[in-house]
């Protein structure tokens, strides 16, 4: 190979060299590349064109063209509506006089986005903005396309006599190997995906035509597969994955994807699908020209076999009529446009709304114990527990080891029972308050006895799951170790002298311990039966277990329900003789008498009411991206607990009990600053109970 080299300049002389081998070119060219190195001119990078700076810098010109008007946005092009904001709440959720408190103007702000109006841009031309497909016209456009006929299609015609292609004699067959792709996965198909099969072209008896693939050349056997191309809406070519490759799209948006050995082999069998296609498509134009002229005829001479024919006939017709229906449109005989997708182009904007989960509501029926008597003195009043006992429910999610809702507090005791403690002391909002006379104060409109003794909460449950669990915490009036408390519930003798000890010893408690709660027992039951949202109702509260002083906190709760569903881990709790009576169902969609979370009636509401109302419970929404919403509502409430209180450290009270902890707001950080007065739906009062070192606490 003789190879001749000319320099870039006059003065490099013409070389001439014999290459002998590919090491030897490859010096060649490393040589030439130091002699004369070739300059790298790197892509110039051009930016999108600014349109509104052009008008700037070419006004003069513009101002004098004729056409001026086309060129400049139009002044009319969009107009501002505004939308009143609507809420779900029969009152707004700001206070009245928040923004006028307000001292940084960064609160001012934000309180402004809960309470202004929506503005809307609607824009004159926004439908010239798409695709031109979907450009407007005034010019109606049929949805079908007319009927032509022409001299080469009836030569054809007559030729190949389409009319006996409806029997099995004279129609189209062929056979051969092609490579078939994976059905309906054309983005993930590669070239080994591809596997050697069989075709067979067979005609039915109603003049259809279905396409079997076979692993051998062996027909008889029964068919690995088959494709119905009366469902088929054209034949492309598709080179993208392998060469020589074709598509069948059918009419369920789905693909085939078939590769020949050869071009010519692949334009035979390309030719072959589009003739049956076309054919097909000629004869339904042909019965629905005809309509029902032989229809009298067809009823005469076929009233002895009407059955089976009747009905493939009435198929036939079905699919023919899809196919009229489907094929003769304009744009979808264009493969091309079928691909396109125009529903996100522009999307509808909506106001933003407060979204929930899945909704459950829990209804609280009852509370019982073995243990139980006569609590009134003369002994005329019903058989209740001997003492008050409140329940906490609260949802806890073992899959990401935290808990998801707010303390949903319920307070099941008889009136008699309640009657135990100084001036009715027990808690009468959820999150806890003081005693107030009934009927003396209201939360927005609603009295305060109506919300006094709440059974029925509604949870929200972004992400449900089957290891999401209903806990019920159980709690009574301090009286000592909770080993002592919980013995006489835990045996079954002698029960009538144990109820009055345990009676007398609970009444001298709540006389001088009652706004102080210690944990008794809990109870949990799972939620979901799968991640579909789909509630487990059949599933029952388990058995009461004591309250362990070492495992009160939250934590210790979701190793607790781990061990849930292993019942050789759950025969070693202890348990408490009693049931609770709590069921679960859905929320319906028309649901009236319902407060939220910071106790505002939602719309719908009967102030009038005095019992069963529904209570929303704060859902604590994970922090992930395919959850996270805007805020469209102001929260006048906080959940604040303490976890633990540490004292170990200290050795003049090794045995400490009894450790209330204050917790309260100030408006400084000042030595001296003064506590700030939380509303009442706002109010928080600590709750606290220890009977060894270790503390449960709740707001």
């Amino acid at each position: 190979c003789t190879l001749t080299m000319q320099g870039r300049s006059s003065k490099t002389p013409k070389k001439e060299l014999v290459i002998e081998s590919p090491q030897q070119y490859k010096k060649l060219a490393a040589a030439e590349v130091e002699v004369d190195p070739a300059p790298q001119v790197k892509p110039k990078v051009i930016e999108p064109l600014d349109y509104e700076n052009v008008l700037v810098q070419r006004k003069t010109q513009i101002l004098s063209d004729v056409l001026r008007d086309m060129l400049q946005f139009p002044l009319e092009d969009f107009e501002i509506s505004t939308i009143r904001r609507q809420g779900r709440t029969l009152y707004p959720t700001v206070p009245e006089n928040a923004e006028e408190e307000a001292q940084s103007l960064f609160v001012q702000e934000c309180i402004k986005t809960y309470k202004s109006n929506w503005h809307v841009v609607n824009y004159k031309y926004e439908d010239y903005s798409g695709d031109f497909r979907q450009l407007p016209s005034k010019v109606s456009r049929p949805d079908k396309l007319a009927v032509h006929v022409f001299e080469v299609d009836e030569d054809v015609d007559k030729d190949e006599d389409s009319a006996s292609l409806g029997s099995q004699k004279g129609g189209i067959s062929k056979h051969g190997w092609l490579y078939k792709g994976n059905v309906n996965s054309a983005i993930s198909v590669t070239m080994r995906s591809f596997k050697r099969r069989y075709f067979h072209l067979t005609q039915l008896g109603d003049g259809s035509y279905n396409l079997n693939f076979y692993k051998d050349e062996k027909i008889s056997k029964e068919p690995k597969g088959t494709i119905f191309l009366d469902s088929c809406m054209g034949v492309v070519y598709n080179n993208k994955v392998r060469r020589f490759a074709f598509e069948l799209k059918m009419q369920d948006k789905s693909t085939y994807l078939l590769a020949a050995d050869g071009e010519a082999e692949m334009e035979d069998w390309m030719n072959v699908l589009n003739k049956i296609l076309h054919t097909s498509f000629e004869i339904a134009m042909q019965d629905k020209r005809n309509g029902d002229v032989h229809d009298d005829d067809d009823l005469g001479k076929s009233d002895s076999s009407s059955g089976s024919m009747d009905s493939f006939q009435s198929t036939r017709d079905i699919e023919s009529r899809m196919r009229n229906e489907t094929r003769l449109k304009l744009f979808t005989l264009d493969p091309d446009t079928q691909k396109l997708d125009f529903s996100g182009i522009e999307p509808d904007v909506k106001q933003f709304e407060e979204k929930f989960g899945k909704r459950v509501l829990v209804n609280c029926n009852d509370l019982s114990f073995n243990l139980q008597s006569c609590v009134a003195e003369n002994e005329e009043g019903p058989t209740t527990n001997v003492e008050p006992f409140y329940i906490t429910l609260s949802l806890f999610d073992i899959q990401n080891g935290r808990k998801i809702s707010s303390d949903f507090h319920v307070d099941l005791n008889h009136p008699s029972v309640r009657g135990m403690l100084p001036n009715n002391a027990s808690q009468y909002m959820n999150g806890g308050g003081n005693a107030h006379p009934q009927g003396q104060r209201s939360i927005h409109g609603v009295s305060e006895a109506a919300l006094q003794f709440p059974r029925q909460g509604i949870f929200s449950v972004t992400c449900p799951h089957p290891d999401i669990f209903l806990v019920a915490r159980i709690e009574k009036v301090l009286q000592g170790g909770i080993n002592h408390c919980a013995e006489p519930y835990m045996k079954s003798s002698d029960s009538t002298k144990v109820a009055q000890k345990v009676l007398k010893n609970a009444k001298l408690a709540c006389s001088r311990l009652g706004q102080y709660m210690m944990p008794f027992a809990w109870a949990a039951r799972p939620l979901f039966k799968d991640a579909s949202g789909t509630l487990d109702k059949s599933a029952r509260f388990s058995a009461l277990y004591r309250q362990d002083s070492n495992k009160l906190s939250n934590d210790d709760m979701l190793k607790l329900l781990a061990d849930f569903r292993k019942p050789e881990k759950m025969a070693k709790l202890p348990v408490i003789l009693g049931n609770l009576d709590v069921t679960i169902d859905n929320v319906a969609p028309d649901l009236t008498n319902c407060v939220t979370s910071s106790y505002i009636p939602v719309k719908q509401f009967d102030v009038r009411e005095k019992s069963n109302i529904f209570f929303e419970v704060e859902e604590f929404v994970p922090c992930i991206a395919k959850c996270s919403q805007p805020f469209t509502i102001y929260n006048n409430h906080l959940y604040v607990y303490p976890k633990h209180l540490k004292y170990d450290g200290q050795k003049s009270f090794a045995k400490a009990r009894n450790i209330a902890v204050c917790i309260e707001f100030r408006d400084s950080d000042d030595e001296d600053a003064a506590s700030l007065k939380c509303p009442w739906c706002s109010l928080m009062k600590a709750r606290l109970s220890c009977s060894t070192p270790g503390i449960s606490s709740k707001l």
